[in-house]
């Protein structure tokens, strides 16, 4: 079953998959990644730490659960 990459608003998405609850956030010219997972909810109190990027090709390497979402940024024309 695929993961859906839910929208929130024009410049927030969220996802949930593999037990990870991810929310990116659109900020200028960059893009902040967020991953709560069991090892943040454990030892960071489910405050993780955000890990920014300047290109969508970098979100899609670094993580495999948002594979395909620069063609729905592009799809959006965000």
């Amino acid at each position: 079953m695929a993961n859906a990459i839910l929208m929130v608003d024009t410049n927030k998405f969220t996802l949930l998959a593999r037990g990870c609850d991810y929310t990116l956030i659109r900020e200028g010219n960059c893009w902040t990644m967020y991953v709560v997972n069991a090892a943040v909810r454990a030892w960071n109190n489910g405050y993780a730490k955000p890990n920014v990027f300047t290109d969508i090709a970098e979100i899609e390497t670094k993580y495999k659960a948002w594979r395909g979402f620069a063609e729905l940024v592009r799809t959006r024309a965000l």
